[in-house]
């Protein structure tokens, strides 16, 4: 299923036109966007400025995909990444840091439209987006999770920098939330210890 691009979007709350390269994702036909945005639209930044990942975020993302690599056959899993987008439904179209897809759900080839297959594993590093004023980071969170849960994804795994926790959501599951010491299974077989990981590389002390 394609998705129609647009060229101008409204926040709903103040009723401005803002260029929809700046939308980050939408939910229930709700755009959110990049964290930053209203500097760019005061013309302080530009889209390049506020769409990059911090030096930290780019790290982990890295060092995840090595791990995926290391541990996932090639031949069953497509591991995307560079903010792959994944289309729920009509005005529900996500970003992600991390989708890895059964090699087999995927329609070949691909085409130039946001994925529309769940991945089975979707990692996220941080909220990049530019919260409302009425909704919380907790609460964006969680919509998003249970929203891509709803979807089919197997696992949706969040990595908080700021805190340094990891929320792991299974459909029909407790979430769990735990600290970077702790071991993480991404899949059977695939396991990770962010802190050692990191600190490996000198990422963090």
């Amino acid at each position: 299923m394609s998705v129609t691009p647009r060229t101008l979007t409204r926040n709903p709350l103040t009723n401005r036109k803002i260029p929809a390269s700046l939308i980050y994702e939408e939910i229930s036909g709700v755009p959110y966007y990049y964290r930053g945005y209203r500097a760019v639209l005061s013309r302080q930044k530009t889209k390049e400025d506020i769409m990059g990942a911090s030096a930290l975020q780019s790290a982990v993302v890295s060092l995840l995909i090595h791990i995926l690599y290391k541990y996932l056959p090639f031949d069953d899993f497509l591991i995307a990444t560079n903010e792959p987008g994944l289309h729920l439904a009509p005005g529900s179209n996500l970003a992600n840091d991390i989708a890895v897809f059964d090699q087999a759900s995927l329609p070949t080839p691909l085409d130039d439209k946001y994925f529309s297959v769940p991945p089975r594993i979707v990692i996220e590093v941080d909220v990049k987006i530019d919260l409302p004023a009425n909704v919380s980071e907790t609460e964006y969170v969680y919509d998003k999770t249970q929203k891509m849960l709803d979807f089919g994804v197997q696992k949706v795994i969040w990595v908080l920098t700021k805190t340094r926790r990891t929320l792991i959501a299974q459909p029909g599951q407790p979430w769990l939330l735990t600290d970077w010491d702790d071991t993480v299974e991404i899949m059977p077989g695939c396991v990770v210890e962010l802190n050692p990981l990191l600190r490996s590389k000198g990422v963090i002390l």
